[in-house]
């Protein structure tokens, strides 16, 4: 089975001779080739047996979520979301989603929280 690139915008579809795996501190993992994102393997051999590496399932695919506050005149923050759908192979993503105001609040961090439970929801119903 071939392993796929996670960074949405690549979506790189690696024969296993493509890419070299190495032990890393935070496990096992392989550079893509084409853009250089670390991507995580699974060491699922017996113990004592060699290695067998293998891609971990992702319950969805990697979908980019952008969540900012901009700052309003008043002192407030806007909540604004950009959501980049994944495609389920190789190429850049399916649509991109753009809200540019979901809210008003009064805390740069709470109008970030908001548009990422706003992207989550979307998600969800998209799945």
């Amino acid at each position: 089975m071939p392993f796929i690139c996670e960074n949405v915008e690549c979506r790189a579809v690696l024969a296993r001779g493509q890419v070299g795996s190495i032990h890393e501190n935070e496990g096992w993992c392989f550079y893509c080739p084409d853009c250089k994102v670390r991507n995580e393997l699974k060491d699922i051999a017996v113990p004592g047996g060699p290695v067998e590496l293998v891609q971990p399932e992702r319950s969805g695919l990697p979908h980019k979520v952008i969540a900012t506050a901009r700052p309003l005149e008043d002192g407030r923050y806007s909540a604004q979301l950009r959501i980049q759908r994944a495609l389920g192979m190789k190429g850049t993503y399916a649509t991109e989603e753009n809200w540019e105001q979901l809210g008003v609040f009064l805390d740069a961090q709470e109008a970030v929280a908001h548009a990422k439970s706003i992207a989550a929801d979307w998600l969800d119903r998209k799945a």
